[in-house]
Formats: C-alpha cells, structure tokens, sequence
C-alpha cells in the first residue's frame, strides 16, 4: 500500500482516541516478560491486557472499528471483516433513516436504496478512515466509490446522510474510548 496513504490511517479528527496511545503502545511483537508482579510491585500492562480492552467490547461494530484503529495501518493484517462489519451497521442505520423520512432510491439512478446505502457506507468509512474528504471533490469520492448519482442530488438529498454516518462512525469511536477506559479503571490505571 502506498506510504503516504498508510501515513494518512486513522488521522481523522473524528476517530482520534484519547486512549489511542495506551492502546498502540506495546502492540508490536516483543520478548514476554514472565517476573511481571514479583516483589510487591504492580504488575506491568502488556499487549495482551491492551487487546483484551478491544476483545471485551460487546458491540460487534464499536469491537470492529476499534480493531480497525489499532490494527487497520498494519499492511500484513486483513481487515476486510471488520471494515465489512462496521459498513453493514452503518448501511442499517442509514436504512432506517431513510425509512423515518419516507425516502426512497433517487430516480433515473442504477442503484436501488440498499445498494446506495451500502455504496455511501463504503465510500464514508474509507474516506474517513484515510481522512480523505479534502482530497477529492465530491464528484471524485462518487466516481472512486462507485456511486451513480448526480453530484448536485447527492449533495441535495443523499449527503445528509452521509453526514449522518460520520456522526455515527464518530459516536462508535467515542464508544471505544468509553469502553477503554472503563477497562483501564478495572485495572487500576
């Protein structure tokens, strides 16, 4: 993958976690230390108490996205499942807004309404994960993503929510914080 783009992982304002140093830190492959604890010391925090603050999360796409975080800038993992979960949550709640608001697919287009969910879901997820907004007009994230709809439509009816799923994407990672933290308070950080 392109360095700069991998540089660009996880930079956005909206998925930046005050626990995201915690979590990265000792996350690489290193030496077990086994004399943890000795001495009447505390025992040291490792990588495996770091990934165990991501495993104990409930939500399957607050887990997902915090998997993403920390591990989506490493080239060798494959993140698809995870990427995959968190579109599909994000595809659902776009859904059921556009149920509320009795909004169906956009005339004269190709897609119907779940597969334009779906598209926005992907499309949102990955330019917010590559922090990508200020690099592409809003012709170029439609045409990279796929999606056939008029800009100026888009713009009119579809980019609310969009909006949308970045507010959501957003909440999930205030979640993520949430749940490290209270895990960090269990162990007496």
């Amino acid at each position: 993958m392109n360095k700069v783009l991998l540089n660009r992982f996880g930079t956005s304002p909206r998925l930046q976690l005050a626990c995201g140093d915690w979590l990265q830190h000792g996350m690489h492959a290193k030496t077990v230390k086994f004399d943890i604890g000795q001495g009447g010391e505390v025992p040291q925090v490792n990588w495996e108490d770091r990934s165990a603050a991501i495993a104990l999360i409930k939500h399957g796409p607050t887990k997902a996205l915090a998997s993403l975080l920390l591990w989506g800038s490493n080239e060798h993992w494959n993140w698809s499942d995870d990427f995959d979960e968190v579109v599909r949550y994000l595809t659902n709640e776009m859904l059921k807004r556009c149920d509320a608001d009795d909004r169906q697919a956009p005339k004269g287009c190709s897609h119907s309404r779940e597969e334009l969910a779906y598209l926005m879901s992907r499309m949102t997820l990955h330019f917010e994960l590559y922090n990508l907004w200020d690099l592409y007009s809003l012709e170029g994230q439609l045409l990279f993503s796929g999606i056939n709809v008029p800009a100026n439509t888009y713009r009119q009816v579809w980019k609310k929510y969009q909006d949308y799923m970045l507010d959501d994407t957003q909440r999930l990672a205030l979640d993520v914080e949430h749940a490290v933290q209270e895990y960090r308070h269990r162990l007496g950080l």
